[in-house]
């Protein structure tokens, strides 16, 4: 169930003049896709975002992505015919099963800002690759309960403290510069992400130009958190970096060692 052209970006269909079960099939198709992305990409997740601040200090802020907040990223409200709303966890699983159709629910917009979270959403399921600014909202709309932003020029994701996780997760999509609605903003130089069952963090997911691997193991309470052993990437132009960085690495180690050999040699002699 699709209004799409092939190649053409949901998106785009967003905000238009259609209504009523037409409306409702465009947003599910959006919704749909996403989900699919989020189960495959973050759900479970953690994800580490390295922050370079104004100071020129390596920080970091950590995030979790469970299942329960997917629901509040596209701004809809999924009911039953006979009024029932579906809470966050029967709306994904639902909706991953293929199992919400039309002559049982009724798919609505929660406020007007849904068509503006619906056309960035798809960018924002790639959040681990795309962002490149953290900040503190600025509470510029006294109706949005969020704490921090992390994004871009074009789209952005709101975190909000989980107490009893003790950890940020999302609860909101936004079609906002993230300049605009943050203060106290840091650059992003490198996104890591891990399962939440993981001890340590291995895969680079990104990692700013003209950055290097060492510049984010900077930080000593960072570099207690990857396995720089095993750290890899999808990306190639990451991988490149991690290969120098292990190259480098193996060839400090060897000097060290004939370093140590020879000062045993004159001790000896």
């Amino acid at each position: 169930m699709t209004l799409r052209c092939e190649n053409t970006p949901l998106y785009k269909f967003i905000g238009g003049t259609m209504k009523g079960i037409d409306r409702q099939k465009q947003i599910l198709s959006i919704v749909s896709k996403c989900v699919e992305e989020y189960d495959n990409n973050l759900i479970n997740k953690k994800v580490m975002f390295i922050l370079e601040n104004k100071d020129k200090t390596i920080s970091k802020e950590e995030v979790y992505f469970p299942k329960s907040s997917f629901y509040h990223l596209t701004g809809t409200i999924i009911k039953e015919k006979n009024g029932r709303e579906l809470n966050s966890y029967e709306v994904y699983d639902k909706i991953r099963d293929n199992k919400i159709t039309l002559n049982q629910y009724i798919i609505e917009s929660k406020d007007k800002t849904t068509d503006l979270k619906l056309q960035v959403l798809p960018q924002l399921m790639r959040i681990d690759r795309m962002a490149n600014m953290l900040g503190d909202f600025t509470n510029y709309n006294m109706f949005l309960q969020t704490e921090k932003i992390a994004g871009s020029v074009n789209a952005c994701m709101g975190f909000i403290k989980d107490t009893k996780l003790n950890t940020y997760i999302p609860n909101t999509a936004l079609k906002k510069d993230i300049r605009d609605i943050t203060n106290s903003r840091s650059k992003i130089i490198a996104i890591l992400k891990k399962d939440i069952t993981e001890n340590l963090y291995r895969n680079i997911t990104y990692l700013k130009n003209n950055y290097q691997i060492e510049d984010i193991l900077k930080n000593k309470e960072i570099n207690k958190i990857i396995d720089t052993d095993k750290i890899y990437s999808a990306d190639k132009s990451v991988d490149k970096k991690i290969l120098n960085y292990i190259y480098d690495n193996e060839r400090t180690i060897e000097e060290n060692i004939e370093k140590d050999e020879l000062n045993n040699d004159e001790i000896n002699i």
